[in-house]
C-alpha cells in the first residue's frame, strides 16, 4: 500500500487543511473592494509576525523573487555593498551583485558556523561607503540562526541598511523586526507561514525608502515604489496570485491565534528535542548555532546520502532534503517548522533509523524515538514549571 508523502523539507513544508479549504475557495477578482480587504487583512497579520508597523508588500514570486526585489531597489551601478555568505541563499546575493555590477565586499562563513557580527563591523569601518549589508537568519542550506539582533546593532549605528533574508526563518526564529532595527526583511510563503510557493513579502523601514527613492538599478516588476503607491488602497501594481494569498489570510489566522511568543517556543522545543533525538542515534549535528526551523546532521561515514533520502522516501514516504553544494551526499536536513507536528517529526525519526540500520550502521530502532518523546516531555513539563526555553 502506497503510503501517504510527508513533507520534512526546509520548504514547502505541509500545509494545514484550514489553508486548504481557503484556498478552494472560488476565484475573485483582484480589482475589487472585497479583495482590497482581504489584502489589508493580511498585511495586518504580516505586520504582527514580522513584529514591525513598517510597510508590508506582497510579491507574487518565489522567495528569490523577493531577495531581488529587495537588492535592485536599494543598489545603482557602482555601489558597494557587504554580503555575510554562509551558505547557498547568502551566496545568492553574491550573485545578484554580479548581475548587477555592484562591488561586493563579502563576510566569508564556513558553511555550519555562525557569523561574528565584529566582522561585518570591520568590514564598515573599511568600506563606509557600502550601501547595505546583505545576510540571512536561517541560512536553509546549513541550518544555521545568524545573530541578527547583535549584527543589527552594528548596523544600525551606520548609515548603510540592514537586509535580512527571513525566508526559512521567519515564525520560527525570533525575529523582531522594528525593535531590533531591521531595514528590509524579506520571506516566502512556503515555509513556517504554511502556504504552497508563490508569494514573497517584503517590509522596508523607514530608513530605507530614501536610498529605494534614489536606486538607480533598472527595475519594474519588482519596484517597490509601485507596491507602495498600491498599499495606500491595498491595491496591488500587478495581478496577484489570489489563491495563494487567501491561503496566506487563513495561515495567518493560525499563527496569530496561537501568538509569536508561543509559536516560537512551539519551535524551540520541536528542534530541541529533534537534536536530541538525532544525537541519541550517535548522529554529529552540522550547525554550529541551529535555527528553529530545521536540524541538520551528518551522514555516518559510509552512508550514500543520495542512496539513503531515496529509501527513507521509498520505503516510508517521508520527504528529507540533502545537502547542497560541496555538503550534497554529506548532510540530511529535517524540518520541523509550521504546520508540522510532534508525530510527524516521530515518522521522520523512525524512519531515519531504520534506514541507517539496513545500510549498514549501527544498530538503532527506537532509540531516537525514544529520546524525542523523553525530550519533548521534559520540555513540556518545563514549560509547565514556568520555565520555558530561553528564545
Amino acid at each position: 500500500m502506497k503510503k501517504e508523502t510527508l513533507l520534512l523539507t526546509p520548504g514547502p513544508t505541509p500545509i494545514p487543511e484550514t489553508v486548504r479549504r481557503a484556498m478552494a475557495q472560488p476565484l475573485c477578482h483582484h480589482r475589487t473592494e472585497h479583495f482590497r480587504t482581504i489584502v489589508e487583512d493580511v498585511v495586518g497579520q504580516l505586520r504582527r509576525i514580522l513584529q514591525t508597523e513598517q510597510d508590508v508588500f506582497l510579491i507574487s514570486s518565489s522567495g528569490t523573487g523577493a531577495m531581488e526585489a529587495a537588492f535592485v531597489n536599494i543598489v545603482s551601478p557602482g555601489d558597494e555593498v557587504i554580503i555575510v555568505d554562509g551558505g547557498k541563499f547568502g551566496h545568492r546575493f553574491c550573485d545578484f551583485a554580479t548581475a548587477y555590477g555592484i562591488t561586493a565586499h563579502v563576510v566569508t562563513v564556513p558553511w555550519g558556523a555562525t557569523v561574528d557580527p565584529a566582522a561585518i563591523r570591520v568590514l564598515i569601518e573599511q568600506y563606509p561607503r557600502s550601501k547595505a549589508v546583505f545576510t540571512t537568519l536561517c541560512e536553509t542550506s546549513t541550518g544555521v540562526c545568524f545573530p541578527i539582533r547583535e549584527v543589527a546593532a552594528v548596523v544600525r549605528e551606520t548609515d548603510a541598511l540592514l537586509v535580512v533574508d527571513a525566508i526559512s526563518g521567519l515564525a520560527a526564529d525570533v525575529l523582531m523586526t522594528d525593535t531590533w532595527g531591521v531595514d528590509v526583511v524579506i520571506a516566502g510563503s512556503q515555509k513556517a507561514l504554511m502556504t504552497p510557493p508563490g508569494l514573497g513579502i517584503i517590509s522596508v523601514s523607514e530608513k530605507a525608502w530614501p536610498v529605494i527613492e534614489q536606486a538607480q538599478s533598472p527595475r519594474f516588476y519588482f519596484d517597490l515604489r509601485r507596491y507602495r503607491d498600491g498599499l495606500v488602497t491595498y491595491d496591488t501594481p500587478f495581478t496577484p496570485a489570489t489563491t495563494l494569498v487567501l491561503g496566506l489570510q487563513a495561515a495567518g489566522e493560525c499563527i496569530l491565534a496561537e501568538g509569536m511568543e508561543s509559536v516560537w517556543q512551539r519551535h524551540a522545543g520541536m528542534a530541541a528535542a529533534t537534536r536530541d533525538a538525532l544525537g541519541a542515534l550517535g548522529l554529529s549535528l552540522f550547525a554550529a548555532r541551529p535555527s528553529q526551523a530545521l536540524s541538520v546532521a551528518l551522514l555516518p561515514e559510509g552512508i550514500d546520502g543520495k542512496a539513503f533520502l531515496a529509501l527513507v522516501r521509498d520505503e516510508y514516504g517521508v520527504i528529507l532534503a540533502g545537502g547542497q553544494g560541496h555538503c550534497k551526499g554529506k548532510i540530511f536536513r529535517m524540518a520541523h517548522m509550521g504546520a508540522v507536528t510532534e508525530a510527524d517529526i516521530l515518522r521522520g525519526i523512525a524512519a531515519v533509523e531504520h534506514v541507517l540500520s539496513a545500510m549498514g550502521y549501527r544498530e538503532c530502532r527506537g532509540e531516537g524515538v525514544a529520546q524525542f518523546q523523553r525530550s519533548l516531555a521534559a520540555l513540556k513539563e518545563q514549560a509547565i514549571e514556568g520555565n520555558p526555553l530561553t528564545l
